[in-house]
């Protein structure tokens, strides 16, 4: 068979796709233009930054000010007013037009006071369903912290694996490049077919297809980190942290110990003790009230503009004094307290049946994320062996190839095999670090 009439076709095919894939790629390309950022950076900002912690920490302040409020209730009230009047004109007596007499300035001023003496302990239930809330919003702010936590990771290492991704896919471009251009060289000496120029060339295709996917991915991940971080700019993963060190994942009964101080378990029953408080400063509804007060008022007219004289308790100036002791005792209103206490009873059950709800779902959770980064760290150390194999093969195949001792469908499923056992130990990775912080916000500590 002649091949002169083959080798230009298959020549200008492979020229193209080699002069068309470095403009693809770079276009593409976008990791280098973002800033790279540490995780623990990238941590540190999200922690700072993130809506859900700035809302949880809102909730911390509101809870602290009711809180001081709360025990402010066991303090009396004071309450001062003072004011001044002038009066002025002609009045109406006796079918005649007058004008006004007496003093024209007019002052007033009083002191207020109020104590509770007896209220059916509610002030006391009180201040410990306002401690109990306060304890929620504190928790809510640590789970919301170790929340955007896990969502860094999640994108920090999506970032990562895209990046890796990339990395293998350009390799398995440069090894699809050398083999176009053998192939070519071959077809050009007669010693091979254009069959062999065309699947290297659809392989180099393939490979330059999976350089754009990974460079979208990794576009993808940076955005998704841009906005969990918070920052202005676009962050990107530090190639630093591609193989981190990470500690031993401990066994399964000390993880069983330490669940119970995790952000879910500790806020549903922070939720579960606010939820008892409530029903508890309701029931005080049912006992009557007891206070005590005080008032002071003062009054004096003057013929001129004189508020120094006008201070309380001045001498020699009307005044009156009252001190009121009052009980009061709700004997029918309609139901409503009934009605209020079914609602705080509903209320606490719900919270009952969520805090066991809470400590079985931790404790499921527990069991399908340590199985999952087990089953992931396994998978790492055989895909690594599987590597190392595939590297291995396709270096004899390659040496095959050359002398003619394979065919180009062996060495290209050397390839396919060598490329494939790359992706699943950068899933395997990826799976690993994701369960692995997923296990440290359900533990509410970092492993």
């Amino acid at each position: 068979m002649n091949h002169r009439f083959l080798v230009a076709p298959v020549a200008l095919l492979a020229g193209a796709v080699l002069l068309a894939a470095p403009l693809v790629v770079t276009a593409q390309a976008t990791g280098e233009e973002a800033r790279a950022i540490s995780l623990r950076d990238a941590i540190t900002e999200a922690q700072r930054n993130a809506p859900a912690i700035v809302a949880a920490r809102g909730l911390q302040r509101n809870a602290e000010a009711a809180y001081r409020s709360a025990r402010g209730a066991y303090l009396p009230s004071l309450n001062l007013t003072a004011g001044t009047a002038r009066t002025q004109g002609v009045q109406f007596f006796q079918g005649q037009l007058v004008p006004l007499t007496g003093n024209p300035w007019n002052y007033n001023n009083g002191l207020a006071s109020t104590i509770q003496l007896f209220d059916g302990n509610q002030r006391w239930s009180e201040l410990q369903r306002v401690h109990a809330t306060e304890r929620v919003a504190d928790i809510t702010t640590v789970q919301a912290r170790f929340d955007a936590e896990l969502q860094v990771k999640q994108q920090y290492y999506a970032a990562l694996a895209a990046r890796e991704s990339e990395a293998a896919a350009k390799a398995l471009m440069e090894q699809a490049e050398q083999q176009l251009k053998a192939s070519s060289a071959r077809v050009k000496a007669g010693v091979a077919t254009k069959s062999d120029s065309l699947r290297s060339a659809i392989q180099l295709g393939n490979a330059q297809l999976a350089v754009l996917t990974a460079q979208n991915d990794l576009r993808v991940a940076n955005a998704g980190l841009t906005r969990v971080v918070g920052s202005s700019t676009t962050v990107t993963a530090s190639a630093a942290d591609t193989l981190e060190a990470l500690a031993p994942i401990p066994d399964e009964a000390e993880l069983e110990k330490l669940i119970a101080d995790g952000p879910a378990i500790m806020l549903a029953d922070a939720n579960l003790s606010a939820a008892r408080a409530s029903k508890k400063a309701q029931r005080a509804s049912y006992f009557p009230t007891l206070s005590l007060s005080y008032n002071y008022s003062f009054t004096q007219s003057s013929k001129k503009f004189s508020p120094g004289e006008t201070w309380l308790f001045t001498g020699g100036n009307p005044n009156r004094q009252n001190l009121n002791i009052n009980f009061s005792y709700a004997l029918f209103n309609g139901f409503a307290r009934e009605a209020a206490t079914v609602q705080q009873d509903v209320t606490m059950r719900n919270a009952e049946a969520q805090a066991r709800d809470s400590r079985l779902a931790a404790r499921a959770n527990l069991t399908s994320l340590l199985r999952s980064a087990q089953n992931a760290q396994a998978r790492v150390t055989v895909q690594l062996a599987a590597i190392a194999a595939a590297d291995e093969d396709l270096r004899v195949q390659q040496q095959r190839y050359a002398l003619g001792a394979s065919t180009l469908l062996d060495l290209l499923t050397s390839q396919t095999t060598l490329n494939q056992a790359r992706q699943a130990l950068i899933q395997a990775r990826f799976d690993g670090r994701v369960a692995r912080a997923q296990l440290a916000s359900l533990l509410g500590r970092p492993l």
